[in-house]
């Protein structure tokens, strides 16, 4: 368990620096009240509502005529002051965007209250009163924007200093390490941090849930912060706004489609002779939100809000795989080509092992380079079979002479609900839960039911947030959220008999869980190794429960911010690599000659071993 505790508490800043909330998803706005004489106004009252919810957020003016209305929810909101002795001032359409600090001054003028002064044809307003610096990527960006296989985070790469460091391999909804690898200013890799309206949503410097694109508001890779609040990464902050329900209901279906059938064959595939492997990437889901209504009963609007959103990805998309496998010859023990190549692609007979002069061994030649089939080992010519035969023309050293194009399963399923409630204009909350879950086949590299892995995540996600006004200039925001994720990995051989393999009686019975043997692994020099699965098999997974606690006092011509940011972090791991099935690593340690000290062969070394049954020490 690793518990890290961030306490920060600012130093007293200038109203102008506002409160500053780096990872909160919402916005703020903030000013100072003034009479035509630009003399302050003290307890002239401050509201702000949300044009699409009805809700209000409300505050006065403190004795130096200053006021802060945080914790808003993006979106557009509508401003307005009043106090007796002047008109009513009123300002529609301002844009609250995610992490914003507005600063919007009020000029009231004398009149009666009941005349309202509208402030119209202003500039868009800019988050001048915070240091930070970042990208907002706003909805219309999400819909229009090209984001192959629907991850939403692909589209960090459009903020300034952002940089892909992957391999450029595919950024799908079902690929979390692939979207979290980027790096913003030089910071490196997986050095950034991802949540969810505030909410930590990343373990191990990758992200947990890749939200679907029709449930994201907008999001904001925020490249440097001077925030206090922002210290669980030397790299960006991507903080992601979800969407909310409104005082209209609204909902949306869509679907995505590609298939093979629009596809065509590879020069690879051509050669080959090989079909198109089954293609196809299958998106469709649907979503909608609006007020709570139960008919006689209770209506939500302006009060509670509900959204839910579903999606369902199906995908299947092929991998190319250039592999080498034993040619005819080599299955023989005849290795005699490879002299053909050049003499130093002899081998040598690690049985002939004898002292020569100068503290060294000697060795002499397997003649000709072919193997006696009585020498072969029986294990060995087993193994054998499980690699297929060459389909395509090798290297002058047999390399690369087999193609396959494989496409594997990858179904991902996305569940996502919300519920808004503003309690009054002085206590508003909210409640989402997310669940994603996967499973996937892949590294398939033979097509066979001993080559590749099987792998099963289930990811949960909860968080509540309160946000409560004591008083115009003093107010507190509660955050809780859950991060959970579970994942199991195994090799599709699970359950091998690995005594077909012609093993001892006597080494099989090391083996402590023969329900859950698999083909072992076999790693021969230039040959691609077979039941590699990348990662050992096992059961894992992590939780982190985090507790976030922010104060905002507003006095005088500053405003004072302080909370604590608490996070448990819990992993757990039942990995076992070589407790299940052997893993067989062959060297040229003993094949190399004249001497035990000569450069190995360049081709051949490892494979002889295999075929004398000559593992490597590990």
């Amino acid at each position: 368990m690793r518990l890290r505790l961030f306490a920060a508490i600012a130093a007293i800043i200038a109203l102008g620096a506002g409160c500053l909330c780096a990872q909160d998803a919402r916005g703020t706005i903030l000013g100072r009240v003034t009479d035509p004489s630009e003399a302050v106004i003290a307890g002239a009252e401050v509201r702000v509502t949300n044009s699409a919810t009805g809700v209000t957020a409300v505050a006065r003016t403190n004795q130096a005529g200053n006021y802060v209305l945080a914790y808003l929810l993006t979106g557009a909101y509508r401003l307005e002051a009043e106090i007796a002795g002047f008109k009513k001032f009123l300002r529609e359409r301002i844009e609250v965007r995610i992490g914003d600090t507005l600063e919007i001054d009020i000029a009231m003028q004398i009149g009666n209250p009941t005349e309202t002064v509208q402030v119209t044809a202003e500039t868009p307003l800019l988050s001048t009163a915070e240091a930070s610096l970042g990208q907002v990527v706003d909805e219309r960006r999400l819909v229009e924007l090209p984001s192959f296989g629907g991850g939403v985070y692909g589209l960090s790469l459009v903020a300034p200093g952002a940089t892909n460091t992957t391999n450029l391999r595919q950024r799908y909804v079902g690929t979390p390490s692939a979207q979290s690898d980027f790096a913003v200013d030089g910071a490196g890799r997986m050095k950034n941090e991802f949540t969810i309206d505030g909410v930590t949503n990343t373990m191990d410097g990758t992200i947990v849930f890749v939200p679907p694109q029709t449930s994201v508001g907008e999001f904001k890779v925020q490249s440097a912060s001077y925030d206090a609040s922002m210290g669980h990464t030397s790299g960006a902050l991507v903080n992601v706004s979800l969407k909310s329900g409104t005082n209209d209901l609204h909902g949306e279906a869509h679907w995505f489609f590609r298939s093979r059938v629009l596809d065509t064959p590879s020069i690879f595939q051509n050669r080959t002779a090989q079909k198109l492997p089954w293609y196809r990437d299958n998106r469709i889901g649907a979503s909608g939100g609006g007020p709570v209504l139960i008919p006689k009963l209770y209506n939500g609007k302006n009060k509670t809000f509900w959204y839910y959103n579903w999606e369902k990805n199906e995908i299947f998309y092929p991998y190319d795989y250039i592999s080498t496998v034993p040619t005819e010859e080599m299955r023989r023990g005849d290795l005699s080509p490879l002299l053909a190549l050049g003499g130093n692609y002899q081998v040598y007979d690690p049985l002939s092992t004898k002292v020569a002069p100068g503290g060294r061994f000697s060795r002499d030649p397997i003649p000709n380079n072919v193997i006696p089939a009585s020498r072969i080992d029986p294990v060995a010519k087993n193994i054998l079979n499980y690699w297929p035969t060459a389909n395509q023309p090798g290297t002058r050293e047999f390399r690369n002479n087999f193609y396959t194009s494989f496409a594997g399963p990858f179904p991902v399923w996305t569940h996502l609900a919300r519920v808004d409630h503003a309690i009054s204009s002085n206590h508003r909350m909210y409640m989402r839960l997310m669940r994603e879950d996967f499973w996937s086949i892949s590294n398939k590299t033979f097509l066979s039911d001993y080559d590749g892995g099987m792998f099963n995540q289930d990811k949960w996600g909860l968080a509540f947030d309160d946000v409560y006004v004591f008083n115009p200039g003093f107010f507190v925001n509660f955050r809780y959220g859950l991060t959970y994720r579970w994942g199991d990995r195994y090799r599709l051989s699970r359950g091998f008999d690995l005594s077909t393999l012609g093993f001892s009686p006597q080494f099989l019975a090391l083996l402590p869980d023969k329900q859950n043997a698999v083909f072992p692994r076999v790693a021969v020099g230039s040959l691609t190794p077979l039941s590699h699965n990348g990662r050992p098999d096992g059961v894992w997974s992590a939780v982190i429960n985090s507790f976030n606690l922010n104060f905002t006092k507003l006095s005088g011509e500053h405003s004072f911010r302080f909370g604590a940011d608490v996070r448990v972090y819990r992993e757990f791991d039942r990995s076992y690599a070589f407790d299940i099935s052997p893993e067989l690593v062959f060297s040229s340690t003993y094949t190399r000659g004249p001497l035990d000290n000569s450069t190995a062969p360049p081709v051949g070394g490892e494979y002889t071993a295999f075929l004398l049954g000559i593992p490597a020490a590990r």
